[in-house]
């Protein structure tokens, strides 16, 4: 059985770039969703700190993260440099069985 990936990702937006990052990160969703290794893409802007956003990612395997990474609007998205810093941590999701 692969493995899924998950990733938490933490984003805070260039001084003054918020705005900008999040409709950049709307443009980001609406295709990778779309994509057939995308298992769940969702992401939160924090409501007391509009500069930051949560990136909850969901991906069926290794190669579907780094397909997804190849994409030309994955590229067009981190070409636009609107990040100050990123925090992400890869988890394994706990299951009862």
């Amino acid at each position: 059985m692969e493995t899924k990936i998950a990733l938490t990702v933490l984003i805070r937006a260039k001084p003054e770039r918020a705005e900008e990052l999040k409709v950049a990160i709307l443009a980001l969703i609406e295709q990778t969703i779309k994509e057939p290794g995308c298992e769940v893409f969702k992401v939160f802007q924090h409501h007391d700190h509009a500069e930051l956003f949560t990136l909850w990612e969901v991906f069926s395997n290794q190669l579907a993260m780094q397909e997804h990474m190849q994409k030309d609007y994955t590229k067009k998205y981190f070409a636009l440099d609107l990040v100050e810093s990123v925090l992400g941590t890869q988890h394994i999701e706990l299951t009862v069985t």
